[in-house]
């Protein structure tokens, strides 16, 4: 029996408590502890490998500090060719599971990352906490039921969202709708719209997903009807229990004198979202749902980062992931610039309240990635707050820090592929930057171009940089398919912006290489002053 229902079935529910919740209520000593621990034991496993040994540069550390002192910080370049062609030979263990996720386009089409049988199984005991926290109202509250209901609107393995499904079924009896195997095999249309049958009929307890997914999810529901499809949908739902369920939503919603809502059809126990959207959607998801999401924080490469408790502000961090450190963010964009400086990374019993890092993570359990930096910028919000019992330090995601915009959780656009798409316009321009943007809840992906025409069609360019965008990145093609969104939005400059912009840094003495800005993300101060050197202003 799964060992999540076994402990139920048993009545043993501080047990299941302390097991996946106990990180919430840790002291820094202790985490710390751990980490270190985990970490000589990884460096073990690391020098049995052909490529360990290489990460380690051939002398094997013998303390934590002499690790951190010496071995370098990498990216997934550092693991070329090795893992886009998934050689197991160069590994410490042999892989239960490759997962992957989006890559550059014109240079591998995905990451690839090795998860060995015991990272797996780690996954399963640092993710499932979810499950519990974002349902539970105080220290100890485990809501589960065998057979609660949980609707399949991840994207499947070897994604991540889909092994994190499949480690969360492992644990528990869960009753997922669509069912998993099924699941697996639609498209992503036709999973969602079994789940909604499923639901619809059966109920629904939890949701786990991207949160713009569930908006999606929600906003369809509310408007159902109205197209054709959605026509020939309520012909499938013409069935006595669905049509009770609707009409309980339909008085519910009367009576309050608003429009239906989710909440007036399904109670549901939690909700918990990833994506660095989830900020920007949780009180609608709230106003929608009737529960306030909980929210998550991992990558393909560290899988399960840090979750945010039921009564945490910010995220806490997992000890038993991945040895986590911490550079300053202005530190590395200080190394991004110049050749050769080494910025020092903190622990998370160095950080400081306020202050925002670029993550930086090493795997255990004979995973691969060592001071590997993923390129995400967080704030830690507090390093401790003694009135709700949390001692370790909290945080958020901030941004992207390398030269990736995330889109909505489904595209990963390099400057590469923004470029291309500019070029491929075929329209005259000087320079561009770009950079990530919410309107009305939306993110948009909002680019700065100094056209050569002053006179240029901005909304004929954004329809054709889709369009181009659409051709050169799937995932991006994707975005619009599953959730309506076209995020593209470009502003333009006036004549001699870019001109402007780097006279001023070179009468404020910057060399050379630091004239112009970074195309993708550029710091926040840097976007402030570069746009000040344009007519058009914020």
């Amino acid at each position: 029996m799964k060992i999540v229902s076994e402990l139920l079935i048993n009545g043993k529910k501080d047990e299941i408590w302390k097991r996946y919740c106990r990180f919430t209520e840790m002291s820094i000593d202790d985490f710390m502890n751990i980490q270190k621990e985990l970490l000589l034991q990884q460096i073990d496993r690391l020098w049995d490998s052909e490529l360990g040994r290489k990460l380690l540069q051939n002398k094997k550390p013998e303390s934590v500090e002499e690790f951190r002192e010496r071995v370098p910080f990498t990216t997934y370049s550092d693991y070329l060719p090795y893992l886009p062609d998934r050689n197991e030979d160069v590994l410490p263990e042999k892989p239960y599971i490759w997962s992957h996720t989006s890559g550059k386009t014109g240079e591998y089409s995905y990451k690839w990352i090795p998860y060995t049988r015991k990272m797996y199984e780690m996954l399963g005991y640092t993710s499932f906490s979810v499950f519990i926290l974002c349902s539970a109202r105080y220290k100890g509250d485990v809501r589960l039921k065998i057979g609660d209901r949980c609707l399949y609107t991840v994207a499947p393995p070897p994604y991540l969202s889909g092994i994190l499904m499949d480690v969360s079924v492992d644990q528990f009896d869960f009753k997922l709708l669509p069912d998993m195997e099924v699941a697996k095999n639609m498209d992503f249309f036709d999973r969602i719209r079994e789940g909604m049958k499923g639901a619809l009929s059966e109920g629904i307890d939890f949701f786990f997903g991207l949160s713009s997914i569930l908006i999606k999810i929600s906003d369809q529901l509310m408007t159902a009807g109205k197209s054709k499809k959605d026509k020939e949908m309520k012909k499938e739902l013409f069935k006595l229990p669905i049509i009770i369920r609707l009409l309980k939503g339909k008085v519910k919603s009367f009576l309050k004198g608003r429009r239906m809502l989710p909440r007036d059809i399904w109670k549901v126990k939690g909700i918990f979202c990833s994506g660095s959207d989830t900020v920007i959607y949780r009180d609608k998801i709230e106003e929608y749902w009737g529960r306030r999401p909980l929210e998550a924080y991992g990558s393909t490469e560290f899988g399960s980062i840090a979750i945010q408790s039921w009564n945490s502000e910010g995220m806490i961090f997992r000890p038993e992931s991945d040895f986590f450190e911490f550079i300053p963010a202005s530190d590395y964009y200080k190394m991004r610039s110049t050749p050769g400086y080494k910025p020092k990374a903190l622990l998370l019993n160095e950080v400081k309240e306020g202050e925002e890092y670029v993550l930086v993570g090493t795997n255990f359990y004979g995973g691969i990635l060592v001071r590997y930096i993923i390129g995400d910028v967080i704030k830690i919000i507090s390093t401790e707050d003694r009135e709700h019992g949390i001692f370790t330090p909290q945080m958020v995601f901030s941004t992207r820090a390398d030269d990736i915009i995330d889109i909505g959780g489904f595209t990963r656009l390099t400057e590469k592929v923004i470029w291309k798409a500019i070029e491929n316009t075929g329209i005259p321009y000087v320079d561009w930057i770009a950079v990530k943007e919410y309107d009305n809840e939306k993110p948009v992906l909002r680019i700065f171009i100094e056209f050569k025409d002053k006179n240029v069609d901005v909304n004929e360019v954004n329809l054709l940089l889709h369009n181009e965008l659409k051709k050169l990145d799937n995932p991006y093609r994707e975005l619009e398919e599953y959730t309506g969104i076209v995020p593209v939005k470009v502003t333009p400059l006036s004549a001699g912006t870019f001109t402007r912009y780097l006279e001023r840094r070179k009468a404020e003495g910057a060399d050379l290489a630091h004239l112009k800005p970074a195309h993708i993300n550029p710091p926040e101060s840097v976007l402030k002053t570069f746009l000040e050197m344009s007519e058009w202003k914020l």
